[in-house]
């Protein structure tokens, strides 16, 4: 069924012999010349309309808004339960124990090929804590992991320890470092 305002599609019958477009070649169909006209108009109006253009400024108007700067951000002060830094080094009272500085007279050396570790570790805490010990070889090119070993202390509020980790590699010194850290287990 032709849909108005379409044409139809060619069918065998329309089909005819001897036309510009040779034998058995497809009519050509025109567009009626009033919606053509019709739809130029259109056209042709709606683009008369066009975009607004700009007036000359307004001398009454003030060109910009100005708004009061509102603070935002107010400052951050820390809670009471917060513990203050500056104490993370002193002996605890519930407040934080810095173990970095409990382990002394450190040394990280091979004997041959075979590296041991060697220092003194002193709890100056009132309290008792397990230390944990760590020691690194890690490679000086790129800073990788080459091994790692860590050992428990326990030691009594006060008490100081000998800490030993013996042949915890076998390698050469050439192209490798060896790190060490302590830390307090629980804390």
């Amino acid at each position: 069924m032709p849909m108005p305002g379409r044409p139809r599609p060619a069918t065998r019958a329309s089909w005819t012999r001897g036309t510009t477009g040779g034998p058995g070649a497809p009519r050509a169909y025109a567009v009626p010349s009033l919606a053509l006209g019709a739809s130029m108009a259109l056209v042709l109006g709606l683009a008369a309309c066009g975009q607004p253009t700009p007036q000359s400024p307004d001398d009454s108007v003030a060109p910009t808004v100005s708004v009061p700067v509102q603070p935002t951000l107010t400052r951050d002060t820390p809670d009471d339960d917060v513990p203050n830094p500056t104490d993370s080094t002193a002996a605890s009272d519930g407040g934080l124990f810095d173990a970095s500085s409990s382990l002394s007279a450190a040394t990280c050396v091979p004997t041959g090929d075979s590296w041991s570790f060697s220092g003194t570790l002193k709890n100056s805490d009132t309290e008792e804590h397990t230390f944990t010990v760590a020691v690194f070889l890690v490679k000086t090119s790129d800073g990788s992991d080459v091994v790692s070993k860590e050992v428990d202390v326990k030691l009594a509020a006060g008490a100081s320890a000998p800490v030993t980790i013996r042949n915890f590699h076998t390698g050469p010194k050439a192209g490798v470092e060896c790190l060490s850290g302590v830390t307090v287990k629980g804390l």
